[in-house]
């Protein structure tokens, strides 16, 4: 008998632990949410809007995870499985920190670029993807040592690995140093119209790690290798300062001269 109103006590509770998590993420993702994006409203720029529409994860983790917690601690477990528990949660609140934190990087790259012209709109971009790829790092590394877990022993045993994948992927680090290459001698950047002889003519989509993507004028896609592009012979047509247009019209014997300078004129406006 006892034993059935432990259980019953039991189920009550972790019934208002669920409850009272459910209730906290609501109020998280609606009224503290609606709050502060009303507050954020209020400035001038949009950038501080899109940094509050990334709290909305956190807003949602974060009472989740302390129900978690109270759930962890209203069940009977033995001084084991409570240890086990503990590292389970703080695992989560770590995981959960670097992944609010990397989703960020998105609005402070955007403010960056807004307010500070000196990085090209693709180096900017290879920078904060860089830098949420570090966020995602640290978050495992943090996990892995809480644990107990040596993370700078796994780095140096997968030294030989590492040295094995190089070999194997000499083409991928050629075609990211061509890429480092095209930004930093400005050969082009996003939306430059461009001419590769004999490989893609068209204007530029994006400049990834190992390609850049050419959108043809019939919008066909051609994903070209960075270290082709760092190689080859590149005619930037956005870079012309003049440009000279010939145009052939045919006209007749009886054109009269008011219809000559009429077409002339149409064509000065059109240029």
């Amino acid at each position: 008998m006892n034993l059935d109103l432990f259980n019953e006590e039991l189920a009550i509770n972790l019934a208002v632990i669920a409850a009272l998590t459910v209730v906290g993420i609501l109020i998280a993702r609606t009224l503290i949410f609606k709050a502060l994006l009303s507050f954020a409203s209020h400035s001038d720029t949009e950038h501080d809007d899109t940094l509050i529409k990334t709290l909305k994860k956190p807003l949602t983790l974060i009472p989740l995870g302390i129900g978690l917690y109270a759930i962890m601690q209203a069940l009977p477990l033995t001084e084991t499985y409570n240890s086990y528990a503990d590292l389970l949660i703080k695992s989560y609140f770590y995981l959960a920190i670097f992944w609010s934190l990397a989703d960020t990087t998105d609005p402070l790259r955007d403010f960056i670029g807004e307010k500070y012209d000196f990085l090209s709109t693709t180096l900017r971009a290879w920078i904060f993807r860089a830098l949420k790829l570090v966020f995602y790092l640290l978050g495992v590394v943090s996990v892995l040592e809480l644990w107990g877990i040596d993370a700078a022993s796994i780095i140096a045993g997968l030294g030989l690995f590492s040295v094995a994948l190089a070999l194997g992927a000499q083409n991928f680090f050629k075609n990211l140093i061509g890429g480092l290459l095209i930004i930093g001698e400005k050969r082009f950047k996003q939306g430059d119209w461009i001419n590769i002889e004999g490989v893609a003519e068209g204007s530029v989509e994006k400049i990834d790690f190992r390609s850049t993507l050419i959108r043809r004028f019939d919008k066909a896609p051609i994903y070209v290798p960075n270290s082709v592009l760092s190689d080859s012979e590149i005619i930037n047509f956005s870079e012309m300062p003049f440009r000279r247009i010939r145009f052939h019209v045919g006209l007749l014997y009886e054109t009269t001269p008011e219809t000559i300078m009429a077409i002339r004129k149409d064509i000065e406006s059109y240029i």
